[in-house]
């Protein structure tokens, strides 16, 4: 079933930062039906390597997935609505629900905000925010997975489903897997790193040159430069790099 989307109308500038608010009855918020999009629903729920990093608390507070969520938007005013809960982020759209009672009635599609009218979001415990590089939206939600000296965000892009032919039934598919790992995937996460120090831009982790970048960024610390150009950490394993880090910045010791 196909239904309309709509869009949170939100206007003006707001600089990037964290704003903590008190709570407050959600404010009024005016929708526009005008160029309504398909809503892109994120995962309720992480792959192993993100869930062993931050743990699964953030699911005991939902409705059918969702969360009441804390939002700053781009008029600098915080609104409370219900979004989908997860570890993934959002990209382009982000569904929400008003209500609590909008989730639990039959069949009630979610609205639809384009994610560049959020600045960042406060669900369960987790914290979401708009990356911005080079000042420039990329138009992504990401998490912050890690917390310290360094701040680490993440972004992932899980597979989609994959749909075969099915030999002698005209137009009909089956969800197969064509050889790869994960049954009736497409591939594998696509998973989007960012690094942020106190007072500076973000930096996005590169893939081709993540060794010579990662010296670079932790080029105080000793034994990760030890363990980066031993070959024994790669992109995958940002989580322990920086938590690593910032142990080390944070012992008596450490200058």
């Amino acid at each position: 079933m196909k239904a309309s989307l709509l869009r949170i109308t939100m206007l003006g500038l707001v600089a990037t930062g964290r704003v903590c608010c008190a709570q407050q009855a959600p404010p009024a918020i005016a929708v526009s039906t005008a160029s309504a999009a398909p809503m892109v629903t994120a995962p309720l729920v992480a792959d192993d390597s993100l869930a062993a990093a931050v743990g699964t608390s953030y699911l005991d507070k939902t409705i059918r997935g969702f969360g009441r969520a804390e939002i700053l938007g781009p008029d600098g005013k915080t609104h409370f609505v219900w979004i989908p809960v997860n570890l993934m982020g959002f990209s382009k759209y982000l569904p929400f629900h008003r209500h609590e009672e909008d989730l639990k009635r039959f069949g009630r599609e979610p609205f639809s905000i384009d994610v560049d009218k959020v600045q960042s979001i406060k669900v369960n415990g987790l914290y979401q925010e708009h990356m911005v590089l080079n000042g420039k939206r990329k138009h992504l939600i990401a998490k912050c997975l890690v917390n310290g000296p360094v701040e680490l965000f993440n972004y992932t892009e899980m597979p989609q489903p994959l749909l075969a032919p099915v030999a002698g039934v005209a137009g009909a598919t089956v969800m197969g897997t064509a050889g790869l790992s994960a049954p009736g995937l497409s591939g594998f996460p696509d998973r989007q790193w960012f690094l942020r120090r106190p007072g500076e831009e973000l930096v996005k982790v590169g893939r081709g040159d993540f060794v010579a970048q990662m010296t670079a960024y932790f080029h105080d610390d000793p034994e990760l430069l030890s363990a980066l150009n031993a070959g024994q950490l790669h992109y995958r394993d940002m989580v322990k790099i920086v938590q690593g880090y910032n142990e080390y910045r944070t012992r008596p010791a450490a200058r």
